[in-house]
C-alpha cells in the first residue's frame, strides 16, 4: 500500500499509510535498514491496522478511522539504561492528550472525565464502567503503549500508541475498553496525534535536559498511576505470580509491590491485575 511523506508538526517525518500488519513493526524494520531517514520523532500512522502487537502476545484489529494507531521513532539522549522510563513517559503524554480532547469537547461530562495510567503501559477512565470487571474494576482501558528498543549507537525506542477515538461500544475489541467517542468526544485520529506529540515533545525534552534523571517527572508520573495504592497481583515473566500492594515508583520506573510478608520487590516488567484500592 502507498504512503504519503510529510512533516506534520510536531513530528520531524510523518509517514502515512492506509493500512498495515503492525506500525511498529514496520518502523522497527525500516529504522534499522535506513536509520538516516527515521530521525528523531519520525512517526508512522495507519488508518487501519489488522496486526497490532501488545503485552502478552495479544493482537487486535482496528478499522478504517476509528483509532489512532501509530509508532514513533524516538533517539533519546539520556543513558542507555534510563531508557525504561520512556514507557511511562509516553503514557504520561497520552494521557495529557486525551485529557486535552475531553476538555475542549465542549465541557460538560466529557470534561469532567478522569484519566489516570495503569503500570505500565495502558491510560484508563476512571470510574467509566457500569460494573466491576477482574483486573480493571470499574476503569476502562482508552488507550495503550507498546515500546520495543532498536540496537544501535546509541539506541533507538519505538513507541507503539493506540487510542481508542471513535469506536462504539460494539465495536470494541474487550470488554475492559472504552473510546473518546464514548466519553463524550468527538476527536479524529489526527487530533489526537497532533495532541501527544505536543505532550510527547515537551517531555521528552525535559527528560533529555536532566540528562535521564526524571527528578520531578517521576512525581507527576506517580500523581496519576492509578495502580499506586492498590492491591494488585502480577502475573511475572516466567509463569510466577505476585500479590501485594502497589506502594510507589523506582527510580528505573519499576513498580514497587510490598508483600503481606513485609517484603518489597521491583516489578520491572509484568501483567498487572488491580485486585482492589486501599
Amino acid at each position: 500500500m502507498g504512503a504519503m511523506d510529510d512533516g506534520a508538526a510536531p513530528f520531524s517525518r510523518t509517514v502515512r499509510v492506509a493500512r498495515t500488519g503492525s506500525t511498529s513493526t514496520d518502523l522497527r524494520e525500516a529504522a534499522a535498514r535506513e536509520p538516516g531517514r527515521w530521525p528523531h520523532l519520525s512517526v508512522l500512522v495507519a488508518d487501519a491496522q489488522d496486526a497490532g502487537r501488545g503485552r502478552a502476545g495479544r493482537s487486535w484489529d482496528t478499522p478504517p478511522g476509528q483509532a489512532l494507531t501509530a509508532s514513533v521513532l524516538v533517539r533519546p539522549r539520556v543513558p542507555a539504561q534510563d531508557l525504561a522510563w520512556v514507557t511511562l513517559l509516553t503514557g504520561l503524554a497520552v494521557l495529557r492528550a486525551v485529557e486535552d480532547v475531553l476538555t475542549g469537547a465542549g465541557g460538560g461530562a466529557a470534561a469532567r472525565r478522569r484519566v489516570a495510567l495503569k503500570w505500565p503501559n495502558d491510560v484508563v477512565m476512571v470510574d467509566a464502567g457500569e460494573e466491576d470487571l477482574p483486573g480493571w474494576g470499574r476503569d476502562r482501558k482508552v488507550a495503550g503503549i507498546l515500546t520495543e528498543v532498536v540496537p544501535g549507537q546509541p539506541p533507538a525506542v519505538v513507541l507503539g500508541i493506540g487510542v481508542n477515538v471513535a469506536e462504539e461500544r460494539s465495536g470494541l475489541p474487550v470488554g475492559w475498553a472504552t473510546s473518546l467517542r464514548l466519553e463524550g468526544a468527538a476527536a479524529t485520529p489526527q487530533h489526537v496525534l497532533a495532541a501527544v506529540g505536543r505532550h510527547l515533545v515537551a517531555l521528552l525534552d525535559r527528560w533529555e535536559t536532566a540528562g535521564g534523571d526524571t527528578g520531578a517527572l517521576t512525581g507527576e508520573v506517580a500523581e496519576r498511576c492509578a495502580t499506586l495504592g492498590q492491591e494488585v497481583a502480577v502475573d511475572l515473566p516466567g509463569g510466577e505470580r505476585l500479590e501485594g500492594t502497589a506502594t510507589s515508583l523506582g527510580a528505573d520506573g519499576a513498580l514497587l509491590v510490598r508483600t503481606e510478608d513485609g517484603r518489597e520487590v521491583a516489578v520491572r516488567a509484568g501483567d498487572v491485575s488491580h485486585v482492589r484500592r486501599r
